[in-house]
């Protein structure tokens, strides 16, 4: 039975996460979640894809650039 516990689970090549990423680095340290309407979730979407950005990352950009 000891054999048999020696092959199953446990640390495996390959498994668990990868070593760094493509922002290395930079770690995530929080979260802020806003409430509007609809329309405006629609049009910040919408700004964000004809940005080719994220809804994060577009909000983010027009923080930081004012």
């Amino acid at each position: 039975m000891e054999e048999l516990n020696k092959t199953r689970g446990g640390a495996r090549a390959g498994s668990g996460r990868k070593k760094g990423g493509k922002n290395q680095g930079e770690h995530k340290t929080g979260r802020i979640v806003i409430s509007c309407l609809e329309s405006e979730v629609t049009m910040i979407k919408l700004r964000a894809s004809e940005a080719g950005k994220t809804v994060s990352q577009f909000i983010i950009d027009l923080v930081k650039n004012r």
